[in-house]
């Protein structure tokens, strides 16, 4: 049984999204290490490279899910578990705009990511 296309692609779209955001943020972060604007620039350095490498998960799940791999879907609740977790953290730590936002984006993401179907062996038959 094949699903219609937007079944994957909204959580494809919503993960690229996610992953853009994780790029301009890794960016700056190695930006503010080169100009000297932090106090630690290896400190902002290493923060920018380990973001870059998140952007780098992310966006092999939105991949995933543009190429109707259902592989991502495990991945991806996982994953968006993880940003309502880091969300509540901003949050609660002084940033409560960026954290809500950041809790929306993960359970949009999660809801859009349960529609699409699972694996089954046998499909194959």
């Amino acid at each position: 049984m094949t699903m219609p296309r937007p079944t994957w692609r909204i959580p494809a779209v919503l993960l690229a999204v996610q992953t853009l955001v994780l790029v301009v943020l890794a960016v700056v972060l190695l930006v503010e290490s080169v100009a000297g604007a932090t106090d630690s620039g290896a400190r902002a350095a290493t923060e920018g490279a380990t973001v870059l490498v998140l952007a780098a998960c992310c966006g092999l799940l939105a991949w995933g899910f543009w190429r109707e791999r259902s592989l991502a879907r495990t991945p991806s609740l996982l994953w968006n578990v993880l940003a309502v977790i880091v969300g509540f953290t901003v949050a609660t730590s002084g940033a409560p705009v960026i954290g809500v936002l950041v809790i929306v984006a993960g359970v949009l993401t999660f809801v859009a990511t349960l529609r699409v179907p699972t694996y089954d062996l046998d499909d194959g038959e």
